[in-house]
């Protein structure tokens, strides 16, 4: 990539009539320049040669129809100059706001989570953790339709015995496209996704056998319910755990960012930089 461009490169200095600037330029349009170092910075290093040529056309080309849009919009649009410089203004601080709340966090935000905060979140909040779908807990296994001893597959995805379960896991390793154990909750929606199936009642999904099979041209799916829990009661804390400790950091980032501001506002007034008026003013 970098070969062609310094083929490209003299070309297009010769052709822009470069002004005052330390850097070689690639394009001009009155006194604005796009340098050499922007345009390189813009294309993947990995690139051919000649997809870098194209890309490098293109994007000198976009940049200068910006700058003349630009210009044209600045002719035109004198009224609208002032919002602008508000609204760009104002989007700047927020980025530096942002920015430097950003690094307060990284550097001071506690990120530690005890179990007893865990649990205390979980029975203080549980009207957050009423579910609103079933969960189950399921053995499932997804094969190819040519995946050896089938048979076999069905057996043990309803045995209580674990040396069966031990032969289960180690089969689905080498075969299966997709399994599920049931050691984990899932929510039923997401293990819908699985099946070739439409589901047009639940309950009476849920209530079938304790095996069932279903096939498409290219798989067979086998599926063991061996738990489940209805909407509308409380969800499993080891389902809610992750969303309960990313809770627990959110709201220990609001409250140190909460204490930034607090000290920051507490210390202009004692220097005397900020003042708050009943009534608006002049300034003096």
């Amino acid at each position: 990539m970098r070969n062609v461009l310094s083929f490209l490169f003299p070309l297009l200095l010769v052709a822009c009539q470069q002004k005052s600037t330390e850097e070689p330029v690639v394009a001009q349009v009155d006194d604005r320049y796009l340098t050499k170092a922007e345009l390189m910075a813009a294309i993947p290093n990995d690139l051919p040669s000649e997809d870098s040529l194209e890309m490098a056309g293109n994007i000198i080309q976009n940049w200068i129809n910006r700058e003349l849009m630009y210009e044209k919009a600045q002719f035109n649009l004198h009224g609208v100059e002032e919002d602008i410089n508000q609204r760009v203004e104002k989007y700047r601080k927020e980025l530096f706001i942002f920015a430097y709340e950003k690094e307060q966090v990284a550097q001071k935000l506690d990120t530690n989570i005890s179990e007893k905060e865990i649990l205390e979140f979980y029975d203080e909040n549980q009207e957050m953790f009423q579910l609103n779908d079933y969960i189950l807990k399921v053995r499932y296994v997804k094969l190819k339709t040519n995946s050896p001893d089938q048979e076999k597959v069905e057996q043990w995805i309803q045995s209580e015995d674990q040396e069966e379960l031990d032969k289960l896991t180690e089969y689905c390793h080498k075969y299966a496209v997709k399994y599920y154990n049931d050691t984990n909750w899932v929510f039923f929606n997401e293990l819908l996704i699985e099946l070739p199936i439409e589901v047009y009642n639940k309950e009476s999904f849920l209530r079938s056998d304790n095996v069932v099979t279903f096939e498409d041209p290219e798989h067979v799916y086998y599926l063991s319910i061996r738990d489940l829990q209805s909407k509308n009661t409380l969800s499993p804390l080891n389902l809610e755990r992750k969303r309960i400790k990313s809770l627990i950091l959110n709201k220990r980032k609001l409250e140190l960012l909460s204490l930034i501001r607090t000290r920051l506002y507490k210390d202009a007034l004692a220097q005397g930089k900020v003042t708050r008026y009943d009534k608006a003013r002049i300034p003096e």
